[in-house]
């Protein structure tokens, strides 16, 4: 302890022997020390992108559930990527579009994606209407973290842009409730944001009212 003090016994003037083994072991627990933490900060560093946006929607009401404060609206741009590095681009290419952004721990979230992927796979979708995907608000302290295992499980095949740390894509869209759905017309024009889960029949109403 620091502040205790031992007699120490006389030198004999002998080189002492340095203990090899113990030096060993105490260097392999620092490396694996360093491993662990540099592995969890790959972890966790890799779960945020560094997507490029462009536009500005203004701040969704906290008390709307279906809002048109933006509509007409040019839609922000946005070019990122997937977990997997792939470019992906949210920009006008002349189609509708429908995109949700989605928190890994928000248990609405967790409800809507297997429903819109059931959906997907029996033959679903809206015809000139693309779906995309932002994976945001990421925490590697809340529930179901991360966010790519999760969407992995879940089979998801919407093409997805993840958020950077500082969850810009999300702002950028007006910082609505999750899941936090933001559909475009053709034009690239605003035609509605709806915060929360909204389930198959809504969707397909929404998408279908897009121009």
């Amino acid at each position: 302890m620091a502040g205790t003090t031992k007699n120490q016994p006389q030198s004999s003037g002998k080189p002492r022997s340095i203990p090899i083994v113990g030096i060993v072991f105490a260097v392999i627990a620092v490396l694996a020390v360093v491993a662990v933490v540099f592995a969890g900060n790959t972890e966790v560093g890799a779960e945020y992108g560094e997507p490029q946006v462009q536009g500005q929607l203004p701040l969704m009401p906290p008390d709307a559930a279906v809002d048109t404060s933006a509509t007409g609206e040019t839609a922000p741009i946005v070019i990122g990527a997937d977990f997997d590095g792939n470019e992906v681009r949210i920009e006008n290419d002349g189609r509708a579009k429908a995109i949700v952004l989605l928190a890994h721990w928000c248990p609405h979230c967790q409800n809507e994606v297997p429903e819109v992927q059931a959906w997907l796979d029996s033959g679903g979708g809206v015809e000139g209407v693309d779906l995309y995907s932002v994976a945001t608000a990421m925490d590697s302290t809340r529930d179901n973290y991360p966010a790519s295992e999760w969407l992995d499980r879940e089979g998801w095949t919407v093409p997805v842009v993840v958020d950077d740390a500082d969850d810009s894509v999300y702002r950028t869209f007006g910082s609505g409730g999750f899941p936090f759905w933001v559909f475009v017309n053709s034009d690239g024009t605003i035609a509605a944001r709806v915060a929360g889960r909204i389930g198959i029949d809504q969707l397909v109403q929404f998408m279908n009212g897009l121009s």
